[in-house]
């Protein structure tokens, strides 16, 4: 009966299947799901191409298959006439075309346009590199259609161009996202941005609907005279913007983007985002020149101050903030969530934390080396939560990979401090600090750490850490376990932990572990617990 249900009711039930393209650009947007709907039937096909093509390149965001990705292409190459294609390489190579009556043959288009589901765009070095693009095996991927052998590097780069133009012409009229970086070798980003920009007879453009625009670069000098071009006024409603810091190294580009920043309307959520630097000496000597221009950009804040309500700092030193931008800071009250990623520099933080009146979530991800400044921050951070109303601070995420850090002052802050957390991630912890953490912090539904075991009495730590599971919580993460030995949990270990939970009478419904392999069906059923395997972000 499944295949007969409306395209409206399918279409909210295809779009549950795959998120949302996500803010976080190392994270790549799911298709598994969404892509067997339209292997069910044609009325299932055509309900979930559309919403499989939204966003076809945030499919390739990170870690990404150059294979998969040029199949795309060259599913995307298939919406143009192969009649046009042809004519393309014939034209570089100075070959007479000639006009072939019979167009059947010639202008086989797709079962779907589907250039024109594009909601979102990602021009990176896999469409604009002349290496990536004329590479042996990505040619006989995309242009398997077109006698790729034969088919001259400029040739190759000239279709690549016109596929770009006709789905800068032809991709949806109201695009939803933007990514691109102007740090390409072969540069086309200019003729990019003015078809996407060209207004329509009622003065709109493509991008005049954007929401999210994503601009990387580590050198935008480099094209300082068509910085504005980027930038366009046209652009006014965006929700997010990222932008690389690492670009901005002349006040004319920094005044751009203040000027830019000050034009929108409802700007939400701000991403100020720098490269990591293997060279300490650099990074410091980069932020000392042209801390004057950041601090001009991130000053144009507080024209957002209404609106904004996400702000995020990567490898960022805050070290050569003037009071005048700190103010600004102070300015933002509406700032529901503050994600610090790899910055130095914060012992400002918990002065700034206490004017936030809305404050819900906080996310930090530690630099290895700073660990003892960190942790003396975090503590101060910890205590001005106080002044934030009850109930308002949720969840806190504390990321770190060196395991031979130590928190433990830390973690005794929490209990006395956070009791209102539902959402909880930490690094390593011993069971005595997790168990006090869980008889305080009563409204948990979520916790994530890395647990620190060792040989003695291991049973009975398990035992009573399972019993003092909050009654609220449904998902534990024990991301993997750490000790002085290599241990893996049992399903002898297992079973005292959720014997002390069964005692609780909770309503826990996951347990993920970080070791594979363990005997957990009889588990699942006697307890009622579902066991899944742990995995890192893929």
């Amino acid at each position: 009966m499944a295949t007969f249900l409306l395209s409206e009711c399918l279409e909210i039930i295809f779009s549950k299947l795959t998120e949302y393209p996500s803010n976080d650009i190392k994270k790549n947007v799911p298709t598994k799901d969404l892509y067997s709907c339209t292997l069910v039937s044609r009325h299932w096909c055509r309900v979930s191409t559309p919403l499989l093509y939204a966003y076809p390149f945030h499919h390739f965001r990170f870690n990404y298959s150059q294979i998969n990705y040029y199949k795309l292409i060259r599913t995307l190459l298939s919406c143009i006439p192969k009649i046009e294609i042809k004519q393309i390489y014939k034209q570089t190579l100075q070959i007479p075309f000639l006009k072939i009556k019979n167009s059947k043959t010639n202008n086989n288009l797709s079962t779907f346009n589907y250039i024109s589901f594009i909601n979102g765009f990602i021009f990176s070095e896999m469409i604009l590199e002349t290496q990536m693009i004329c590479n042996h095996y990505n040619k006989e991927i995309w242009l398997i259609e077109y006698k790729p052998k034969r088919i001259t590097n400029e040739s190759t780069i000239t279709i690549m161009n016109y596929l770009i133009e006709f789905m800068c012409k032809h991709c949806n009229n109201n695009l939803i996202i933007f990514e691109f970086s102007s740090d390409i070798k072969y540069n086309i980003n200019d003729d990019i941005i003015k078809l996407l920009n060209f207004n329509d007879y009622v003065g709109k453009s493509k991008l005049s609907n954007l929401k999210e625009l994503y601009y990387h670069s580590s050198s935008l000098n480099r094209y300082g005279n068509n910085f504005d071009l980027y930038l366009s006024n046209n652009i006014c409603n965006l929700n997010l913007l990222f932008i690389c810091y690492n670009g901005i190294k002349s006040i004319k580009i920094a005044n751009i983007l203040s000027q830019f920043i000050s034009s929108q309307k409802m700007l939400k959520h701000f991403i100020l985002s720098g490269f990591e630097s293997k060279n300490k000496s650099n990074f410091n000597l980069i932020h000392l020149f042209f801390h004057d221009y950041y601090n001009l950009v991130i000053n144009s804040l507080s024209t957002q101050n209404q609106s904004l309500q996400i702000l995020e700092f990567r490898h960022f030193i805050f070290e050569y903030l003037d009071e005048n931008v700190i103010n600004s800071l102070q300015s933002l009250k509406n700032i529901r969530i503050l994600k610090l990623f790899k910055c130095e520099n914060l012992d400002f933080l918990h002065s700034w934390i206490k004017y936030l009146e809305n404050f819900e979530v906080f996310e930090i991800t530690m630099i290895n080396n700073l660990i003892i400044l960190n942790s003396t921050i975090l503590i101060q951070l910890i205590k001005s939560f106080q002044s934030i109303q009850s109930n308002i601070f949720t969840k806190l995420i504390i990321n770190d990979d060196n395991e031979e850090n130590d928190y433990t002052q830390l973690f005794q802050q929490i209990p006395l401090y956070l009791y209102s957390l539902t959402h909880l991630e930490l690094p390593k912890i011993c069971p005595p600090e997790l168990i006090s953490i869980f008889i305080s912090c009563t409204k948990l539904v979520y916790i994530s750490v890395l647990l620190l075991l060792n040989n003695e009495l291991l049973m009975e730590i398990l035992e009573n850490l399972g019993e003092s599971v909050p009654k609220t919580l449904k998902r534990i993460q024990f991301k993997r376990l750490s000790g002085n030995i290599h241990l893996t949990i049992s399903l002898e270990l297992l079973t005292f932990f959720l014997k002390g939970y069964a005692n609780n009478v909770g309503i826990l419904e996951y347990l993920e572990l970080g070791n594979k392999g363990n005997p957990i069906n009889i588990i699942t059923k006697q307890f009622g617990v579902q066991i899944i395997e742990y995995s890192h972000h893929i």
